[in-house]
């Protein structure tokens, strides 16, 4: 179990670093088009759909890491869902302490990050929440169920 949750705490950390950089320079060519300006959606609209899917990414990389080697997807294997449940836990201890930092940081202090993350809390929210409903898809609607037969 202590392999699955270092595992997972690394690619979740990676996932999220991967993602803000990508976030921010989406976020910033958005800025410098034409674009700029026409809608304040469209930095929650990057962020959303860049949680989504380090979300996905993350729980599937850290799955599959953690689970034993064989046949197929990790997750027909034999104790898929105890490893997606580690990872989901894990992942979600790991998001709610970053956040919990950032608040201490960023957020409490009224810094004004316009719309990057982890600066702004608006924007970070909407990106926190996009990682953790994926990663909660991932497990719960994603993953075959027992009874079903292997794909």
């Amino acid at each position: 179990m202590l392999g699955l949750t270092l595992k997972t705490i690394v690619v979740v950390l990676v996932c999220l670093v991967a993602a803000d950089i990508a976030g921010a320079i989406a976020c910033t060519v958005l800025d410098i088009l034409p674009l700029r300006g026409a809608s304040p959606a469209v930095a929650y609209a990057v962020w959303l759909v860049f949680g989504v899917f380090c979300g996905l990414f993350a729980y599937n990389i850290a799955g599959d890491w953690s689970s034993p080697s064989g046949e197929g997807d990790w997750t027909v294997r034999p104790g898929a869902e105890r490893i997606g449940d580690g990872v989901l836990i894990t992942s979600f201890v790991v998001v709610a302490a970053l956040a919990w930092l950032f608040y201490g940081i960023y957020w409490s202090q009224g810094v004004d990050g316009e719309y990057y993350v982890p600066d702004s809390e608006p924007h970070s929210i909407v990106f926190i929440v996009a990682v953790l409903g994926a990663m909660a898809a991932g497990r719960f609607v994603l993953m075959p169920k027992p009874d079903a037969p292997a794909v």
